[in-house]
């Protein structure tokens, strides 16, 4: 990437959900796995 780069408002969406389904995955599978060692 030698060429400047310059975020546009689509690329920030894109970033934005794929951060969001990164962090939502890791909490979900953490809180099934809590709620598993609770109730299991």
């Amino acid at each position: 990437m030698s060429e400047e780069h310059k975020m546009t408002k689509q690329d920030k969406l894109v970033l934005g959900i794929t951060l969001a389904a990164i962090f939502g995955g890791v909490f979900i599978l953490g809180f099934v796995g809590l709620i598993i060692n609770i109730f299991g």
